[in-house]
């Protein structure tokens, strides 16, 4: 059964997430290389005029927009 606050919920987080990523490379073929937080290792669409490495937001496969570099910080709830 879902609720009215659920749905409010679930409108806040989106089918997509938004992810943080450092560039690592810019290929040839107008994607970027680049490593998440925790390591992983990926390829997306696009290329920003940054200084490698750089950080960048990341959704559905694409490089959105530059991130600003700021230490990060993980807080179990």
């Amino acid at each position: 059964m879902r609720t009215d606050l659920w749905d409010q919920f679930d409108g806040l987080v989106g089918p997509s997430p938004r992810l943080l990523a450092t560039v690592t490379a810019h290929n040839a073929d107008g994607t970027s290389s680049l490593v998440t937080y925790d390591g992983a290792q990926m390829r997306a669409i696009g290329i920003l005029g940054s200084t490698i490495p750089y950080n960048a937001w990341v959704r559905d496969g694409r490089v959105v927009e530059a991130a600003p570099n700021l230490p990060l910080l993980e807080v179990a709830v």
